[in-house]
């Protein structure tokens, strides 16, 4: 694959992304995308579940849901109706490192839009009659989650890596923690967006005028008091817990098995991201092969790489019955240690680099991706990464590279080396782990 702008005629991506930086601080990223004739446009805040305050784990979670409930000038009605009216989508979520809230509008609307974002992270009302009742949907939500396998074995994961840290908190927070947030929380973590330590910044991608919305987030964010251009990075502590078990009645075993990795600013993350999808990111992966082709023994198994600032992780996940779960956990660990052994060829490596390349053009297509991809970029990098760049940095892992990596980030899989395993399943199951 010689190039991932595949044809002459077309624009650059990058020739059609603009950045403003505003003198409040907040940077506005846009990108134009011709033929489109809606927009997406995000309000990217760098406060995630990591910067909860001790003891207040899921409270960013938390004020992401309550800002849905009013402002000074607009209902919880009103902001229900005010994109919808006009065909639009109103949303956001809460990560480990961040919170957005975006918008989903024609053109003609990407100003209803920002003023209702704006108005929102900037001046939500936060009752406590509107806590009282929002309290309550979250805690419905932390125990969907729980009632998930899935779900629980993903919170373990990271409790498991990040023991006793926020990194390791669940991102909505437990029970117990939500229901001792009190308004006061949520107005403190109002005043810290809105003060000039935190970076927030606006992206957006398909039918936008820069300038226009420069403009129109100039007015919505006249609030906020300065910030820096990308988050800051912070290097979680070293506790970790080497087995991580929760008993629950299910017919399966879900485990992750983890060790921690490289940042998101190493230079090693991108032969990492190559690596990890010669082992388990994809059909043709060497896990999905041996463990679900080869045996039989799962139905979805797959590897992953998690890049955060000043740590990360790498895992594997799978669920399959009780009586095949020893055997599914011991193939996992022989095909890490060929990693781990340096055993990638220079066929494994043009193979990841050809599937690299193409899901990331893919994966870019649509406005909402891209709009993520600008909001991403800034807050991490701290400013746009052109797909030029991308494939720059992937052509530039070399085969002496990859098997370095391998060697140094996947080693041996066992509890002496840094690998943590967690796992949810029904009472009397015995996972070899030593």
């Amino acid at each position: 694959m010689k190039s991932m702008n595949r044809t002459s005629t077309a624009p650059s991506h990058q020739s059609l992304v603009r950045t403003s930086r505003l003198d409040n601080g907040v940077t506005v990223l846009t990108e134009s995308m011709p033929g489109q004739r809606g927009a997406v446009v995000g309000v990217w805040v760098g406060l995630g579940s990591r910067h909860d305050p001790k003891g207040k784990a899921g409270l960013a979670h938390l004020f992401e849901h309550m800002v849905f409930k009013g402002t000074a000038k607009r209902s919880a009605l009103r902001i229900s109706r005010e994109l919808e009216e006009v065909g639009g989508s109103l949303n956001a979520w809460t990560s480990r490192e961040h919170t957005c809230f975006y918008a989903k509008v024609l053109e003609d609307d990407v100003p209803r839009a920002v003023a209702l974002l704006c108005d929102m992270v900037a001046a939500a009302r936060l009752s406590p009659r509107d806590l009282t009742k929002e309290r309550l949907v979250v805690l419905e939500e932390v125990r969907s989650c729980e009632d998930d396998p899935d779900e629980l074995v993903g919170d373990l994961f990271a409790q498991s890596l990040w023991a006793d840290q926020p990194l390791g908190e669940p991102i909505s927070g437990s029970i117990e923690s939500v229901e001792r947030l009190t308004q006061e929380d949520l107005i403190a973590h109002q005043e810290r967006i809105l003060g000039a330590d935190v970076p927030v910044c606006v992206s957006a991608a398909g039918a936008v005028d820069h300038d226009h919305l420069t403009e129109l987030v100039r007015k919505g964010l006249a609030r906020k008091l300065g910030g820096p251009r990308k988050q800051k990075s912070i290097a979680p502590g070293k506790k970790q817990t080497t087995l991580l078990v929760k008993h629950k009645d299910v017919s399966q075993v879900s485990l992750i098995l983890s060790r921690r990795s490289v940042s998101v600013d190493h230079p090693d993350r991108h032969a990492l991201a190559l690596l990890n999808l010669v082992l388990g990111g994809g059909m043709a992966s060497r896990l999905n092969q041996v463990v679900r082709e080869k045996h039989g023994l799962c139905y979805s198994i797959y590897s992953f790489q998690d890049f955060l600032l000043g740590s990360g992780a790498i895992g594997v996940s799978l669920s399959t019955e009780p009586k095949q779960a020893a055997k599914a956990l011991a193939l996992v660990r022989k095909e890490i240690e060929r990693l781990a052994d340096g055993d990638i060829t220079a066929a494994d490596l043009e193979f990841a680099r050809h599937h690299a390349k193409g899901s990331t053009l893919l994966a870019l297509e649509s406005p909402s991706a891209r709009m993520q991809h600008l909001g991403k970029s800034q807050f991490l990098y701290g400013g746009p990464v052109s797909l030029d760049d991308i494939e720059a940095h992937i052509d530039g892992v070399t085969l002496e590279i990859a098997q370095r990596v391998a060697r140094e980030q996947f080693t041996s899989p066992g509890p002496g080396n840094g690998w943590t395993l967690s796992a949810v399943h029904p009472e009397g199951i015995e996972l070899p782990w030593e």
